[in-house]
């Protein structure tokens, strides 16, 4: 990016927000054109400021950004939507979400269709649906935008083959699923079901469970040693 230019009006949702300098803000935003970006606002120091204010998660955003250098700047917003009221697991949740956008997608990269399913998520969340499906499908969408997507492929039978539905799996990943013809240090998945999650029937909760674990080992290596904080809520809220 060269030169000081106005970008279009974006819809955006805040993701993450923390102070920057004095009296400003560096903001991680997902926006549906940009992706994953980075932006410096300036709060000033009332704590009536409305730029300050309108700065909430889980709200639909127009925002105007300016381009300096390899720098955003936020010049002006305008809330298209009251923040949605989650509450307890599902502001939780809502975290989560945030906080695997914010650690793991690259900055300045389109990302429409995860854009919108983070959009949906969030509708879903505030419904009070089922928390798990939500959580599982979006994850899939983040691996896809990475270019991680796991092969189910693998699982496909040959002509003249008897199905595999007595076999285990592992997770590998450098290598993503493998027969569980030898014993490894790790967690082994139903084949039945990883055809379900690969055929996004997530309603049984046994599934859900596999699905789960499947997702921890997939995410773990991606997220290194640092642990979500977004997870520590859901451990204290059961305690």
């Amino acid at each position: 990016m060269k030169g000081d230019r106005d970008l279009p009006l974006q819809t955006v949702y805040l993701l993450h927000s923390r102070p920057y300098r004095e009296n400003s803000l560096l903001l991680n935003l997902l926006s549906a054109e940009l992706g994953h970006i980075s932006a410096v606002a300036y709060a000033g120091s009332s704590r009536k400021n409305s730029k300050k204010a309108q700065l909430q998660p889980f709200s639909v955003l127009e925002v105007q950004l300016k381009v300096s250098g390899s720098m955003y700047t936020l010049s002006q917003i305008e809330s298209a939507t009251l923040p949605l009221p989650l509450s307890r697991q599902f502001l939780y949740s809502g975290f989560y979400l945030n906080e695997l956008c914010v650690r793991l997608l690259p900055q300045n990269i389109s990302c429409d269709p995860l854009f919108e399913q983070y959009h949906q998520a969030l509708q879903q969340l505030n419904n009070q649906q089922s928390i798990e499906p939500i959580l599982r499908k979006f994850e899939f969408s983040l691996l896809e935008e990475l270019g991680l997507g796991i092969d189910f492929s693998v699982l496909e039978t040959e002509p003249g083959v008897a199905e595999r539905d007595s076999q285990y799996w592992y997770y590998l990943p450098e290598q993503g699923l493998i027969p569980a013809d030898y014993q490894l240090q790790a967690d082994k998945f139903c084949y039945q079901h990883l055809i379900a999650i690969r055929d996004g029937k997530l309603q049984q909760s046994d599934v859900l469970l596999t699905c789960k674990a499947l997702m921890r080992q997939v995410f773990k290596p991606l997220l290194g040693n640092r642990p979500l904080q977004s997870r520590k809520l859901f451990a204290y809220s059961k305690r």
